[in-house]
């Protein structure tokens, strides 16, 4: 006869090993689910101020810093299964910086966190939408020469069990994972000077015509 000693370890490994069993199962059967999805993505505006980061309660150098407004849509809905606990959403910038040192930056502009639960909004539509975090570029301010950034969407699936899957959202139009390309300049100074630089231009032709004239 075994002791209750014995029978009890008996019984727990036993219950261990099924466990480990089905979570094993349950693990990699989540690969088996598509998590297929496409979005749509735009910048409405973007806006260069100067401001100072506040470090450990105190003010930083003044330096430049981005805040943008965006356009998305997307459905999340395929990665949802039995499996998935919550998405990590979030959305990043990728822009070039000094050549030198910091050729590429990537930063989160926003994100959100979907649980898998019947409140949870896995469709979304947002429009004019502003940005969690405002950034700035390690130099302090952003380069004068090229300024054109990109828009990604990507995704962390949590899972109840297993491990956590990474990927990016494609462009529902082109399949590219690029959602967007713009200009990392201030939006209504841009406008301004595309305003003033057309003015200027008329003024020019105008008074070329005049001169023509004249001559004539």
């Amino acid at each position: 006869m075994h002791s209750s000693s014995t029978r009890f370890q008996n019984i727990f490994s036993f219950f261990t090993t099924v466990a480990f069993t089905v979570a094993g199962v349950i693990a990699l059967s989540s690969f088996v689910f598509p998590t297929h999805t496409t979005a749509t993505g735009s910048i409405r505006t973007v806006q260069i101020a100067p401001g100072r980061q506040n470090q450990y309660g105190t003010l930083g150098r003044r330096q430049e810093f981005a805040h943008i407004k965006f356009d998305l849509h997307t459905d999340l809905t395929p990665l949802f299964h039995y499996n998935t606990k919550q998405v990590f959403l979030y959305l990043t910038t990728t822009y070039p910086g000094d050549s030198n040192k910091y050729a590429n930056n990537t930063v989160i502009i926003w994100d959100k966190i979907v649980p898998n639960n019947a409140k949870s909004k896995t469709k979304l539509a947002l429009k004019n939408q502003r940005a969690k975090y405002p950034f700035n570029d390690i130099s302090g301010k952003f380069a004068s020469g090229d300024r054109k950034a990109e828009l990604r969407l990507e995704y962390n699936i949590q899972p109840h069990v297993g491990a956590l899957v990474w990927g990016t959202i494609k462009d529902a139009d082109t399949g590219s994972n690029i959602l967007a390309d713009f200009v990392l300049e201030d939006t209504a100074k841009a406008i301004k000077s595309k305003k003033s630089g057309k003015a200027k231009a008329d003024a020019e032709a105008t008074k070329a015509r005049e001169t023509l004239k004249e001559d004539l």
